[in-house]
């Protein structure tokens, strides 16, 4: 799975598929949540079809560390 964090890949062509996302409570140190986050990515990124994500963006914020994950699935053509 190619993931990436530039709306679009300089020299491919490929056809959007949805949108994926996942969101966590971060803790002090992440808690390896920051893995299971890409993987729920990749799984979401899966059931449309796609072999890739582009767009990737990450916001992190209040006072307990919540993060969010967004992205664009996409297929290379």
């Amino acid at each position: 799975m190619l993931i990436s964090t530039l709306p679009d890949l300089p020299g491919r062509a490929f056809e959007v598929r949805g949108f994926v996302y996942a969101q966590a409570a971060l803790g002090a140190l992440g808690g390896g949540n920051t893995q299971k986050m890409v993987q729920q990515l990749i799984e979401q990124a899966g059931r449309f079809g796609a072999d890739a994500i582009v767009d990737v963006k990450t916001v992190i914020g209040g006072d307990s560390g919540h993060c969010l994950m967004t992205g664009t699935a996409v297929k290379l053509l």
